[in-house]
């Protein structure tokens, strides 16, 4: 378990690199083809309680894309670079290949290509222009940002062709709650009340 006083600033570019080596050279070559159990493979922050606590009270941005196969690839390149040349960087990042079936669902989040999520700790407003420049290198790929982890992403950039059954959506809301009663402060946000 982290403590509640663990100082965030024990994150950071050399401490990553060390722990990123270990955790490699922990996994010998001759593992490959080897069963494991789905949760630690795939949640491997959940043997550790209080995980959150290693970016300290200020915490962190999670920041979440899909990207289309064609253009995904240069995208990934281009984010990951921009991240690793801009302090604090991502001390966490999950790089996964969707498969090719596609969702039916006006907002759904899943395209066949890629997803890219980042863990960025919160220190300053630094991370919120960071995460723009990410926006704008997504929507120019056809690609999307996650809502459901979404704090802060522009109505102008998701209006702008990020989810294709947007308008689909809207038409459905407006007729479904012609008096806008049902929102939230994401819909409001990114003017998705119809």
């Amino acid at each position: 378990s982290i403590p509640e006083a663990f100082p965030g600033s024990i994150l950071n570019r050399a401490s990553i690199g060390a722990f990123n080596e270990f955790y490699y050279r922990k996994h010998p070559k001759q593992a490959r083809g080897i069963l494991t159990h789905y949760e630690p493979f795939f949640f491997p922050l959940d043997g550790i309680r209080n995980w959150n606590r290693l970016y300290g009270k200020r915490g962190f941005m999670q920041y979440q894309v899909a990207l289309p196969c064609d253009s995904g690839r240069g995208a990934l390149v281009a984010i990951l670079e921009l991240i690793a040349g801009s302090p604090p960087g991502s001390f966490l990042a999950v790089l996964k290949r969707f498969g090719s079936v596609e969702a039916e669902h006006f907002l759904s989040f899943p395209m066949p290509g890629y997803t890219l999520s980042l863990d960025l700790p919160r220190r300053g407003d630094r991370v919120f222009e960071l995460l723009e420049r990410c926006d704008e290198i997504v929507g120019e790929a056809g690609g999307r940002v996650y809502l459901g982890k979404d704090a802060r992403l522009s109505a102008d950039r998701l209006h702008s062709g990020m989810y294709d059954r947007l308008d689909a959506w809207l038409e459905v809301k407006r007729e479904i709650d012609p008096d806008r009663r049902i929102s939230s402060d994401l819909a409001a946000r990114l003017r998705l009340t119809g």
